[in-house]
C-alpha cells in the first residue's frame, strides 16, 4: 500500500482495537527495529512482527531502512500518524480518517472543510 492510498478501515478498526498493536503504536516514537519493539512491549518477536504487519496494513506504521556504514542495514518501524478520526456518515456506516505527520495543520483544516461541506 502506498502512503496515498487510503487504508482499509477494516483493517484499522481490528488494529486499534488490538491492545498490544495499541502498545506497539505508543513505542514508535521513534524509528525502532523490531526486537526493540518486542522488548518494550514484552511480546514475542514472531507475535510483534504480525503485530507490525498488522499495523502496516491499517497504514498505521511504515517500515523504513537504517542504513550503516559497515553495510548491515536494519530494518526500523516507525509511527505513520498523529491520529485517527472516525466519523458515523448517517446512513449506518464509518468513515476513517488517518491523520499523517506530514500533514501540515492548514493541510488538516482543509480536508476538514471539505469533508464539513461534503455533509452540507
Amino acid at each position: 500500500m502506498s502512503g496515498d492510498d487510503p487504508p482499509d478501515q477494516q483493517a484499522t478498526f481490528e488494529a486499534l482495537a488490538d491492545p498490544d498493536c495499541r502498545d506497539i503504536l505508543a513505542t514508535l516514537d521513534e524509528p525502532l527495529p523490531a526486537k526493540r519493539v518486542a522488548d518494550a512491549c514484552e511480546l514475542p518477536l514472531t507475535s510483534t512482527y504480525r503485530k507490525l504487519e498488522q499495523l502496516s496494513d491499517a497504514a498505521l506504521v511504515s517500515e523504513e531502512t537504517d542504513i550503516r556504514s559497515d553495510g548491515h542495514h536494519e530494518t526500523t518501524y516507525v509511527r505513520d500518524c498523529t491520529g485517527v478520526f472516525v466519523a458515523l456518515d448517517g446512513r449506518d456506516s464509518f468513515d476513517v480518517d488517518v491523520l499523517r505527520d506530514r500533514e501540515t495543520p492548514d493541510e488538516r483544516l482543509a480536508r476538514l472543510w471539505s469533508r464539513v461541506s461534503e455533509e452540507l
